[in-house]
C-alpha cells in the first residue's frame, strides 16, 4: 500500500511539473502585455503612481497615501529594465527625487539633499539620471551617477533649464532653456562627452522627446491650447503633427516601436485621460488625426510611461 501512495504521489508530482513547465513556455512564447505608469489622483486630493495593464484592466497603486498625511508622488519614471522606478515626492516636506522597485517598495532618497529637485530621466544604459535642482532660485541640470552614488552639476548659469530628456544613444541630453534669450525658451542639446551646449531647434518650444529609434523630436508649442509638432533630425525641419485644441502640461511617451506617443490631456475643468496618437496617421491626415483614449476612469491623470519592453 505504501508503495502505491509512494508511486502515486511521484506521478502527480510529474504531472504539475509538466504543465508548469508548458505555463512557461507558453508565457515566453505570447507578447509582452502593454503596462503604464503614471501618477493620478481619483479624488483631487494628493498624487500617487499606478501601473495599469491595458489588456486586463489592473491597476496597481505603487504609492498610498495615508489620511492624516497626504502627500504626492509624480513624474514616475521607469528604469530602462522595467525593473525600477524613480520618482518625485513632497513626502519629507519638499520636492525630492525617490528610487524604489517596480512594485513601489525599497524607496529610498535618490541624493538625500531634498531640496526643490524634479523631472528625473534616466539614461539608456541606466547608469546616471539627469534632474532638474533649484539653485539659487534658478533650476539647473543635474546627474546622478547611479553606482556611485554621486551627483554632478550640469549646468550653472542664471538661466531657467528645464525638462531634460536623453538622446536614445545616451550621447546626449536634451532640454528646455531661456538660455540665449531670457523668458524665451528653446531647445538645447547638452553633449555629455564635452559637455558642450547647442541649440537644437529655434523658437518657443517646451517637452521634448526623442523618439527610440532616434529620429524624431517631439516637441509641444503654444500657451493655452497647445499644438504636437515633430523636428526630423534626417531634415533638421519641423512639422505639426496635431493640432491639439486640448490643454495639457505633460512631456509625451513614445511607443518602443516609434510608432505612437502617449499623453495626459484635460477633458474639463479639472479631470484628465491618457491618450495615445498614431504618428503615420497624424503625419498623413493631420486634419482627420484622432487619439484614442487608454483610460475611462475619472481621475487626473499625469504623465503616462510605457514599461519598457
Amino acid at each position: 500500500m505504501t508503495g502505491f501512495w509512494f508511486r502515486l504521489i511521484m506521478l502527480w508530482a510529474v504531472i504539475c511539473g509538466g504543465l508548469v513547465g508548458i505555463s512557461v513556455l507558453v508565457g515566453r512564447g505570447l507578447p509582452p502585455e502593454r503596462e503604464m505608469l503614471f501618477s493620478t489622483s481619483f479624488d483631487l486630493s494628493d498624487l500617487n503612481i499606478y501601473r495599469l495593464n491595458l489588456s486586463r484592466q489592473i491597476l496597481r497603486p505603487l504609492t498610498r497615501s495615508l489620511a492624516d498625511n497626504p502627500i504626492n508622488d509624480f513624474l514616475p519614471e521607469w528604469s530602462p529594465d522595467g525593473q525600477s522606478i524613480v520618482y518625485v515626492s513632497d513626502r519629507d516636506g519638499s520636492y525630492s527625487v525617490y528610487l524604489a522597485d517596480a512594485q513601489g517598495s525599497s524607496t529610498r532618497p535618490m541624493t538625500g539633499d531634498s531640496d526643490n529637485e524634479y523631472a528625473p530621466a534616466w539614461s539608456p544604459d541606466g547608469q546616471s539620471i539627469v534632474y532638474v535642482k533649484e539653485q539659487d532660485g534658478y533650476p539647473q541640470l543635474m546627474l546622478y551617477n547611479v553606482a556611485a552614488n554621486t551627483t554632478e552639476q550640469l549646468t550653472d548659469s542664471y538661466r531657467t533649464h528645464v525638462s531634460p530628456v536623453w538622446s536614445p544613444d545616451g550621447a546626449s541630453i536634451t532640454f528646455v532653456s531661456d538660455l540665449d534669450e531670457r523668458w524665451n525658451t528653446k531647445i538645447y542639446s547638452l553633449d555629455m562627452a564635452t559637455r558642450v551646449i547647442t541649440p537644437l531647434r529655434v523658437g518657443s518650444a517646451t517637452d521634448p522627446a526623442w523618439s527610440p529609434d532616434g529620429r524624431y523630436l517631439l516637441y509641444i508649442g503654444g500657451i493655452e491650447k497647445v499644438n504636437f509638432y515633430l523636428w526630423d533630425s534626417t531634415t533638421e525641419q519641423s512639422a505639426l503633427l496635431y493640432e491639439g485644441q486640448f490643454l495639457t502640461n505633460d512631456t509625451p511617451d513614445w511607443s518602443a516601436d516609434s510608432a505612437s506617443i502617449i499623453y495626459a490631456a484635460f477633458i474639463n475643468g479639472s479631470d484628465t485621460t491618457i491618450y495615445q496618437l498614431n504618428i503615420a496617421e497624424c503625419l498623413a491626415q493631420p486634419a482627420a488625426c484622432t487619439p484614442h483614449p487608454l483610460t475611462y476612469r475619472t481621475g487626473f491623470y499625469r504623465t503616462p510611461r510605457w514599461r519598457p519592453e
